[in-house]
């Protein structure tokens, strides 16, 4: 008889053990879940209002593409702009800094906060 109530009361709490366990987890994903949104609410990208596109200027040839590496500062404005991969045309190249230097913006935010980031912009040129 003592040997079956021992059993009995066994099997009752490791069957409560996992039943406390299994909820523990489901609150603790359930948690993690509502962090994740919160944060992800919070968070958002760099985005643009507005690209203006530079001149052509006295290039020779046909096309080109111009990669720059623009500073989106936290507090919406270019802060920074640079030719990373040249276009082969350096009034192109000219014109394009200065175009990018003219981009409005809304800026990034991370935790809440406005932050600041480096992204490469481009700008091409087609002679047709």
């Amino acid at each position: 008889m003592k040997k079956n109530l021992l059993t009995i009361f066994s099997v009752l709490f490791i069957s409560l053990f996992f039943v406390f366990a299994a909820n523990a987890q489901t609150d603790n994903n359930s948690n993690k879940g509502e962090k994740k949104t919160e944060k992800q609410e919070n968070d958002q990208s760099l985005k643009i209002k507005r690209k203006p596109y530079p001149a052509m200027g006295n290039c020779e040839q046909s096309s080109g593409l111009a990669t720059l590496g623009v500073t989106f500062d936290r507090s919406a404005k270019i802060t920074n702009v640079v030719v990373v991969t040249s276009s082969g045309c350096d009034s192109f190249d000219g014109k394009a800094v200065k175009a990018a230097k003219g981009i409005k913006f809304n800026p990034a935010i991370k935790n809440g906060e406005p932050i600041t980031v480096v992204k490469l912009v481009q700008y091409t040129f087609r002679r047709f």
